[in-house]
């Protein structure tokens, strides 16, 4: 084999090496940072860090949050992507590394309303006071601005600590 075959073989072989170690470091998000960038990382593939603070009895799905949970922290519903696998059902406090997709869930203050459901009086009443008019958009380059509620992370790989 000659000197330039045997080069040009090292260097697809180095080349290939180094993309796949490339796709092997994601980026890992935090659930805070997660939510903080849901927008650019919605529906792609990213791996989430945080403590499971709850697992359904079947295994179904389980609730990732950060450290220790306290009602009105930010959480995560997790749900195996496709239902390829179950969670471990006795792992409520342990750290957990998650790749796969994030889909925030956005509050609706006006879709209350149209359900008449139990926030039906309040949302009425924020309608009366000008809350669910469409927003006046003076500037044409301006993005309407969504209030993430929570998210849904669809996991494709689970990687208890």
């Amino acid at each position: 084999m000659s000197t330039l075959k045997k080069a040009g073989l090292v260097l697809m072989t180095l080349l290939l090496a180094v993309g796949l170690s490339q796709a092997a470091k994601q980026a890992s998000y935090t659930l805070d940072e997660l939510a903080k960038n849901i927008t650019k990382l919605e529906k792609k593939q990213v791996v989430l860090t945080g403590t499971i603070v709850g697992a359904c009895k079947s295994g179904c799905k389980m609730w990732v949050a950060m450290g220790d949970y306290k009602d009105g922290d930010l959480f995560a519903l997790v749900r195996a992507k496709d239902d390829a696998f179950t969670f471990d059902t006795n792992s409520t406090g342990k750290k957990v590394e998650l790749t796969g997709y994030a889909v925030g869930n956005y509050l609706d203050y006006c879709a209350d309303e149209a359900a008449g459901g139990e926030k039906a009086k309040a949302a009425k009443e924020e309608k009366a006071a000008g809350a669910c008019k469409a927003p006046v958009n003076t500037d044409p380059k301006a993005k309407a601005e969504k209030k993430l509620q929570d998210l849904t992370f669809f996991a494709t790989k689970v990687k208890y600590k």
